[in-house]
């Protein structure tokens, strides 16, 4: 919607003591909970009913007024966003009465020295608007956009179908999440097959030359190089491996390997260079380790999703790189 400039201007001045109080909610790893994005929401409404706010216009006897999932699903698709928050809406936990009360008590101090009051009621209700859209912001970049990468995995599936579901799940979140993902799978599944080696763990924005690395991994002469999408310059590395004395190893996704291998050709190392799938090179190896038995294939998975959630955790900032594993494992 449209907005005017007496409406901006007020909203601009009542926008920072909002965001000071959201941001004191921020846990020390950088979590907000769903329930402060929950009151946020919810309360904006409650502002019809007039600014200072009366408690007794927003708080019931143990939940805040009219808040429920299928209101907090109305506002957000109100606003363009239609992807599941919260099946409650914060309505049945104490602390969204709290947080509401709070978040209540900061617009009533900020909104009438901005000017809100002296607003035409037309221009109070771009206000209120503003300050919805500025919490469907929150829930869309602390909520959606860290949301754990999720995917179904069934575990009497071979592993590989897990690893591609994996990535496909990372794909959909776009940007760098599928390369990072690949990444950090193939370490964790390198640490539980040698447990005794010194598996390295970077960031998957830190380049090679920075490390002085071989490649993303290096187990024995070996140098692994984990890449989504192969290219001439990653086989110039492999050839400066093999001048090095190491054996250059390249994953690539199932459906680069032909084209992995065409570039390996061109560029003189096709015969010396292995090239192989991800999904294959993983997903095999945990049903090895797994004793080839169900029962240990089930284990090995969720030890291989428990690994590289501890190995993200370690060296990414980004909470959405880690996996939710389900409970079927």
């Amino acid at each position: 919607m449209t907005t005017s400039a007496a409406s901006e201007q007020v909203w601009q001045k009542i926008e920072p003591a909002v965001n000071d109080w959201y941001e004191s909610k921020r846990s020390s790893i950088g979590v907000v909970n769903k329930n402060v994005m929950n009151a946020g929401l919810i309360i904006a409404d409650h502002m019809v009913h007039g600014v200072p706010m009366n408690p007794a216009n927003y708080l019931g006897l143990s939940q805040v007024k009219g808040l429920s999932g299928t209101r907090i699903r109305k506002i957000l698709a109100l606003h363009g966003e239609m992807r599941e928050f919260t099946k409650e809406g914060g309505r049945t936990s104490r602390a969204t009465k709290e947080l509401a009360g709070e978040l209540a008590d900061v617009i009533s101090e900020s909104a009438p020295s901005a000017g809100y009051g002296s607003l035409s009621f037309d221009e109070q209700t771009e206000v209120r608007m503003a300050l919805q859209v500025w919490f469907v912001g929150k829930v869309q970049s602390d909520h959606f956009a860290k949301e754990r990468l999720s995917a179904v995995i069934n575990p009497e599936f071979p592993v590989r179908a897990a690893i591609a579901a994996l990535l496909n799940a990372a794909r959909a979140q776009g940007g760098n999440s599928a390369g990072a993902v690949a990444q950090h799978l193939v370490g964790a599944k390198l640490k539980l097959r040698f447990p005794k080696e010194k598996i390295s763990n970077h960031s998957y924005t830190t380049a090679d030359d920075q490390t002085a690395r071989p490649g993303d991994f290096s187990v024995g002469d070996t140098a692994i190089h984990v890449t989504m999408a192969p290219s001439e310059a990653l086989f110039q590395k492999c050839q400066k491996n093999l001048h090095d004395g190491f054996r250059p190893l390249v994953l690539v996704p199932e459906n680069r390997v032909d084209a992995g291998r065409q570039i390996a050709e061109t560029t003189g190392v096709g015969e010396r260079v292995s090239v192989q799938a991800i999904e294959d090179y993983v997903g095999n190896n945990i049903e090895e380790v797994g004793g080839l038995s169900a029962q240990g294939i089930r284990a090995g998975l969720k030890a291989l999703l428990e690994t590289y959630n501890d190995r993200v955790c370690a060296v990414e900032s980004d909470p959405a790189l880690q996996i939710s594993i389900p409970s079927n494992l």
